[in-house]
């Protein structure tokens, strides 16, 4: 982690497309000023970790179970279903 010390008005640059720059200094807080490119996301922390387990959840809740994923098999392809019946038969 790089660590800088900055007064009021001065400025970083990350690359050549993200300025950084303290607006104001108070008691218990910084407040930043950040201009990137509109197709870079700018998230505080603690929003960026909750979009990320949503993400997760959301993923999570769409993988449907073996036994799920038995039955739609079996209602989209009867035939594969018998097929692989007869074959555990022999």
């Amino acid at each position: 982690m790089l660590v800088v010390t900055r007064k009021k008005d001065e400025k970083l640059i990350i690359g050549n497309e993200i300025e950084i720059q303290v607006l104001r200094i108070g008691r218990d807080n910084v407040r930043l000023g950040i201009k990137a490119p509109s197709h870079i996301s700018i998230y505080r922390y603690e929003i960026y970790e909750a979009i990320k387990k949503e993400n997760v959840t959301a993923t999570q809740s769409q993988i449907p179970d073996k036994d799920t994923m038995d039955a739609l098999t079996r209602a989209l392809n009867p035939e594969a279903t018998k097929t692989a019946a007869e074959s555990q038969s022999e």
